[in-house]
């Protein structure tokens, strides 16, 4: 635990619990770098990210009198974080332009191939995904991004040039994207999942 104006967690949370500031700003510096990565993988948005991490705090200072002094306080911000994006998400499914853009921002930047961040039915949902790719799409597909495997090691590997890696990859993910738009349920299900990894 970083050093604070409070020795143990113990009396930092009854502190916080009691409505002392100085306990609530050491929380915040504690958590929040932490808490805003973790929300940025979900949103990629550094504009949403900051404001959701505000949000978190806010509910954190707010429902102080329900921290348990002597449970995981990571857990408590954890469940406070979880439903602050539900109440996000929830949000942006009634908002068509947000829900887009996020949908494009999570299929750019966010890899939801984590195969330990998925339970079963979101991995074959995936897996439903990549099987409507042609059979070498998907396999050049599989090699870069659910084994991580660069661009020219691939190339090399299937004796291709980069650029075909590249043309394939781009076409996969095109296709992938239109099915998440299709599964809203889903794709939100798994872009919640790995949100959160304390």
């Amino acid at each position: 635990m970083p050093k604070g104006c409070f020795e143990t967690e113990n009396d930092l949370l009854v502190a916080l619990k009691t409505g002392d500031h100085r306990a609530f700003e050491q929380v915040y510096n504690q958590y929040k770098r932490q808490l805003y990565y973790n929300i940025y993988k979900l949103v990629h948005s550094e504009a949403i990210a900051e404001e959701l991490t505000h949000d978190v705090f806010l509910r954190v200072w707010q429902s102080r009198n329900l921290i348990v002094v002597t449970q995981s306080f990571s857990a408590f911000l954890r469940r406070i974080a979880t439903n602050i994006a539900i109440d996000f998400y929830r949000k942006a499914a009634l908002d068509k332009k947000l829900r887009t853009e996020l949908v494009i921002r999570a299929t750019e930047f966010y890899d939801p191939f984590e195969e330990e961040a998925l339970n079963l039915d979101h991995r074959v949902f995936i897996r439903s995904l990549l099987e409507k790719l042609p059979p070498r799409r998907r396999e050049i597909f599989s090699l870069c991004k659910l084994e991580g495997k660069s661009y020219a090691d691939v190339a090399h590997l299937l004796g291709i040039g980069t650029g075909t890696v590249n043309d394939h990859i781009v076409k996969a993910t095109k296709l992938i994207k239109q099915e998440l738009m299709k599964h809203q349920n889903n794709w939100f299900l798994v872009l919640l999942l790995t949100a959160f990894s304390f």
